[in-house]
């Protein structure tokens, strides 16, 4: 009678074919996860900025949405600013607050950099014209893929197109 089956040494080569492949893989794996965290990252803050404009037109009232401890990396917190002083306040409503994810860095540039506040009105209340942008950076390069841009109207829009910035350096 004769047995079917593998050989040792055909499972042997089987299992150095796959390491070899596998580590051949990985890197270009874990640059598609860098890149999933990113995108990610852009999209939460753009879904955390129209709602606190969304609230701000429903509360009839300033709402402002700021980094955590001056850092949009580490996250940010979304409430009512009753006193109109752009600072968080003990009597003032939290409406949300998100985590920032691990190993993404989020620049910003001055017009958004300590907070984005909205009017009654859905407006932008931060000074000046132009666009406010938060730069979503790529790990160990002055670049970003990723960034969020609110118009002084207070739309925001998500560009995917890479650009060079000292901010993420």
């Amino acid at each position: 009678m004769r047995q079917s089956g593998f050989t040792l040494v055909e499972l042997l080569v089987v299992l150095v074919l796959i390491a070899i492949i596998a580590g051949i893989a990985l890197p270009a794996f874990n640059s598609l996860i860098e890149s999933q965290r990113r995108q990610d990252a852009a999209q939460q803050l753009v879904s955390g900025i129209r709602m606190a404009r969304a609230e701000a037109i429903a509360r009839n009232q300033v709402v402002v949405i700021a980094p955590i401890k001056g850092e949009w990396s580490l996250g940010w917190t979304t409430f009512v600013d009753t006193n109109r002083n752009g600072l968080m306040d003990d009597d003032e409503p939290s409406l949300a607050e998100r985590s920032g994810y691990r190993n993404v860095k989020v620049a910003a540039n001055s017009k958004v950099k300590h907070s984005i506040a909205f009017d009654s009105t859905g407006g932008s209340t931060n000074s000046g014209t132009g666009n406010g942008t938060l730069f979503i950076c790529e790990k160990g390069r002055a670049a970003s893929q990723h960034r969020v841009i609110l118009a002084p109207s207070g739309r925001t829009r998500i560009a995917n197109d890479e650009v060079i910035t000292a901010l993420c350096g």
